[in-house]
């Protein structure tokens, strides 16, 4: 899964704001809509969850759950319960000792829920939202699930303590979670995708070749070769898995690489080209300008305003 380690890093998650809940008795509350995709684990007692327009699912101590699209995520006691939004007014009010707490203590058992929202680089945006699956839940009882829950502990401890070295520490959690959370789904998606392309070890194989040698100027045939099939069969498994062509998957990655160095202000732009298989550096500006949609000298000038 070498090429999705690749993808995880050039999404730079590195920040994510972690919250408390408790709460007792009959309850229901949003969460607001937020900027990057939300992680919640239960800590104690259960709940039920509902994604925007999705189905309700119940929720028990130890699962996960990774909202891709966090429009309003909503927890909630039993059906038919009062929902209220968790905005910043609200956290305020219910605030108690650092962690917002529904109802009283003397009305049942608690449940208890941590979450935070992973701030990505909106450089390579894109790639985000297509790898991540709009909703995933890991039960406690699968292994894994206890896997994710140290990691979440572990990053939840480094985004409320400031140490030396937290924010490096913090980052790369946040990729292994996203890795973890990431090739569990591999093989279950619905739309085509890298994901999907990496759940197939044929595939896998070709992708991974692509991003070992993104220099390499690399033809369905050679692809083709290395994955053990014909040069047609390749073709059209990995179009349809991939939702895109071998080559066109290879210049959009040169293009994410690219995109990625011109913001982050490193090499000069023949530095760049040769980096990403251009044998010039107006050859590169005009392929980035085609698919990007402006020359690299008036992206990186915008990177470095946003």
């Amino acid at each position: 899964m070498d090429a999705l380690t690749d993808v995880v890093q050039l999404l730079r998650p590195k920040t994510v704001l972690m919250g408390s809940m408790v709460a007792y008795g009959g309850w229901g509350v949003q969460v607001p809509s937020q900027p990057g995709p939300m992680l919640y684990f239960i800590m104690e007692g259960s709940t039920l969850f509902r994604a925007d327009k999705g189905e309700t699912m119940q929720l028990e101590t130890g699962d996960f759950i990774l909202s891709g699209n966090p429009v309003a995520d909503t927890f909630f006691s039993h059906s038919g319960q009062e929902i209220v939004l968790s905005d910043e007014e609200f956290k305020a009010r219910n605030s108690v000792d650092g962690e917002v707490q529904v109802g009283r203590a003397e009305l049942g058992n608690p449940t208890r829920i941590i979450g935070g929202c992973i701030l990505c680089d909106p450089t390579n945006g894109e790639l985000l939202s297509e790898l991540l699956p709009t909703l995933v839940r890991v039960s406690a009882e699968e292994g894994i699930g206890a896997r994710l829950g140290n990691l979440i502990s572990y990053i939840r401890d480094e985004a409320t303590n400031s140490r030396a070295g937290s924010d490096l520490i913090l980052s790369r959690l946040l990729e292994v979670l996203l890795i973890e959370t990431l090739r569990r789904e591999a093989s279950k998606l619905p739309n085509p995708g890298m994901l999907r392309g990496l759940s197939d070890p044929q595939l896998a194989r070709a992708i991974s070749d692509i991003h070992s040698d993104v220099r390499r100027g690399w033809t369905v045939a050679e692809l083709a070769q290395r994955a053990g099939m014909s040069r047609s069969a390749f073709a059209k498994k990995f179009s349809a898995a991939v939702g895109l062509a071998p080559v066109e998957y290879l210049l959009r990655w040169r293009m994410a690489i690219a995109k990625d160095t011109l913001r982050h202000g490193r090499g000069s732009l023949e530095e760049i080209a040769e980096k990403v298989g251009y044998r010039s550096a107006s050859a590169f500006s005009t392929a980035f300008s085609q698919r990007v949609g402006c020359p690299p000298s008036e992206f990186a000038r915008m990177a470095s305003l946003a």
